[in-house]
């Protein structure tokens, strides 16, 4: 009978136990060796960042709502003046167009009244002038006596001037016949009669113009002088061979206590 290796018999046909220590390898774990196998973090890290993004975002969102910005407080009620009375603008605005156009129309009134008074008074002072009797100082030739003339159609009251067109004179008395003569102020009237005054021909008589006209002196005449009126469409020369000036309107005037000076 064979005996196996651990003084055990062994039968017949009995398969061989080998009773070799097994090789057993064995692994020492070191303090830097990890304990679990590495991993990447690449597609576990982009999850958690954007869920994280996400968390941000929402609260981001969330504090926002909570705190309103300066432009949600304007549209909230209460907040800007338009909200709070709804309309304010436009009836600003319709009251400033009402304020124009009140303030336009007390202007016009106010025109309108001032225009009336101003033509009032000068109404009054047109009466007022044509009565009105004031001193003058006419600036004289005895030249002027033949010389000057107007051209009229129509006169004043019995006043008329020598001309009636190109064509026609009328014959008109020397006291009752229109002539121009200027003030030394330079105003002009038209004077009936003015050298048929006692002093004027006395001075007409002294210098008789029987010469030419730059040899004759100038002189002065102080007179009253009596608006009567204004003539218009009256033509005027002055000189008998001059021609006939632009029809205008002129002053009509008489005289009275007529001085010389010169």
């Amino acid at each position: 009978m064979k005996v196996g290796p651990a003084g055990l018999p062994l039968r017949a046909g009995a398969p061989k136990v080998s009773l070799a220590k097994p090789h057993v390898k064995c692994l020492v774990l070191s303090p830097e060796t990890p304990t679990e196998p590495e991993i990447s973090n690449v597609g576990l890290d982009a999850p958690r960042r954007a869920s994280a993004k996400g968390r941000a975002a929402m609260a981001e969102q969330t504090s926002e709502s909570k705190s309103p910005s300066p432009v949600d407080d304007q549209s909230k009620p209460g907040t800007s003046n338009e909200q709070q009375a709804p309309g304010t603008a436009t009836e600003k605005r319709s009251r400033a167009a009402v304020w124009i156009v009140g303030g336009i129309g007390a202007a016009l009134i106010a025109l309108l009244v001032v225009g009336k008074s101003g033509s009032k008074q000068q109404g009054d002072q047109s009466s007022a002038a044509v009565n009105a009797v004031a001193v003058s100082d006419l600036t004289l030739q005895t030249a002027d006596r033949n010389e000057l003339d107007c051209m009229a159609e129509k006169g004043l009251q019995n006043y008329q001037c020598g001309a009636i067109d190109d064509k026609q004179t009328r014959q008109v008395d020397e006291g009752l016949k229109l002539r121009p003569f200027m003030s030394t102020d330079r105003q002009l009237y038209l004077i009936p009669g003015l050298f048929v005054e006692p002093a004027i021909n006395q001075r007409y008589n002294a210098e008789p113009p029987n010469k030419p006209r730059d040899q004759l002196k100038r002189f002065t005449a102080k007179c009253k002088l009596k608006t009567l009126g204004e003539l218009d469409n009256v033509k005027l020369r002055w000189s008998t061979s001059g021609t006939w000036e632009p029809p205008k309107k002129f002053p009509v005037a008489t005289v009275s206590d007529c001085t010389i000076d010169g």
